[in-house]
Order: C-alpha cells, then structure tokens, then sequence
C-alpha cells in the first residue's frame, strides 16, 4: 500500500479524474458515432441488396415477356457475328440470312491446288538454293 504522505493532494486527484473522466467520455462519444456508422453502413448495404434483388427480378420479367412477345408475333432469335442476340421480324431474318449467304459466298474463293502446289515448290526452290549458296560461303 501507499502512504497517505505519497498521495498527491485531493485538489490535483480530482483534477486528474476529471480530466481522465473528460477522456473516457470522448472515447465514448467516438466509440457511440462509430457503431452509428457501422448501423447505417448496414441498413444501406440492405437496401442496395433488395434494390438489387428487385432490379434482377423486374429484368427477369421483362425478359420472360419479352420473350413470349416476340414468338406470339413470329419473330426469330438472330444471333450476329458479335454473339449479340436480336428478335427479327421474319422479313428481317430472311433479309439477314441472305445477306450472310452473299458474303460468305464471296469468302469462298480459293485458289486453284495447282498454283498452290507451284508457290510451294518455288519457295522450296528458293530454300534449296539459298542453303547451297550459304553452304558454297562457308565452304570458302
């Protein structure tokens, strides 16, 4: 224990509670704005999760319908080269596909095999004696 002669005088043990009691009540205050914080971060992160589930729920919907729309009144899914999917009237569809057949058709043109076969060998000619050459070098 301490002695009654070591203790600092009752005026300063009281200004040093109360200016510890000033720290704990900050500590307090600080401790009360976080949890506040933490509770509306919550509540927000809440409300952003059902705006969500009602977002995805109103598109699903809207796909659904779309969907049976589209087949009550003869539309057909087109896929373009993207990958992007399109609903198309028939007439659309039609014009599209014709479209596609003319363009690939002109893609289709290949080259006779026999001027394949002469490109090949004239490279492999050119290969042969363009070795010899460099071989004729070295030997040197």
């Amino acid at each position: 224990m301490t002695d009654p002669q070591d203790q600092p005088p009752a005026d300063v043990q009281e200004a040093l509670a109360q200016e510890f009691r000033a720290e704990l009540e900050a500590e307090h205050l600080l401790r009360q704005q976080a949890q506040t914080e933490r509770a509306d971060r919550a509540q927000e992160r809440r409300e952003q999760r059902t705006s969500r589930a009602e977002a995805m729920n109103e598109a699903e919907i809207k796909k659904r319908v779309r969907t049976e729309f589209h087949k009550e009144k003869g539309y057909k899914l087109y896929t373009d080269s993207a990958g992007r999917q399109h609903w198309l009237t028939r007439e659309e569809h039609e014009w599209r596909m014709a479209a596609r057949a003319r363009r690939d058709s002109r893609r289709k043109t290949f080259a006779p095999s026999f001027l394949v076969r002469q490109k090949s060998l004239m490279m492999y000619a050119g290969a042969v004696l363009l070795a010899v050459a460099l071989g004729l070098f070295l030997v040197k």
